[in-house]
């Protein structure tokens, strides 16, 4: 009885090692596949790569640009504040004129013609000047 018990043990011993031996090399048919779908992955994942590049470089190119555009919309921004500084300081200049001198004023700005006759109108200014400080 005992050596049945033994040859069914080496029997099934010699199955279990027939098995192995015979599903090795489907293992081995799919470390195969295994290895051609890793190229396959590895293939897209170097095209990502490339693309990404591509797409970084392009953002760069993009910032780059925003930094000029910021840099002259801040430079407008501030040719903008001086010229209504002086375009105020105008206003208010133009809101101490006497009636003589706006006049003058313009007749010079809209009428070019009148430019020619500076001395009737400087003679206007000296007496509207002299009239309003006494």
């Amino acid at each position: 009885m005992f050596k049945d018990k033994q040859n069914i043990l080496l029997l099934i011993i010699v199955v279990l090692v027939g098995w192995t031996l015979l599903n090795t090399g489907r293992i081995k048919t799919d470390i195969d596949g295994y290895k051609d779908k890793i190229e396959s992955i590895q293939t897209k994942v170097d095209s990502a790569k490339t693309i990404n590049s591509n797409i970084d470089y392009k953002i760069d190119s993009v910032h780059q640009k925003v930094i000029t555009i910021n840099k002259e919309v801040h430079h407008i921004d501030r040719t903008i504040t001086i010229v209504k500084q002086q375009t105020n300081e105008k206003i208010n200049t133009v809101d101490k004129f006497s009636n003589p001198e706006l006049e003058y004023f313009f007749s010079n700005r809209y009428n070019p013609s009148l430019n020619d006759k500076k001395w009737y109108y400087k003679g206007l200014l000296t007496n509207s000047n002299s009239q309003t400080s006494s």
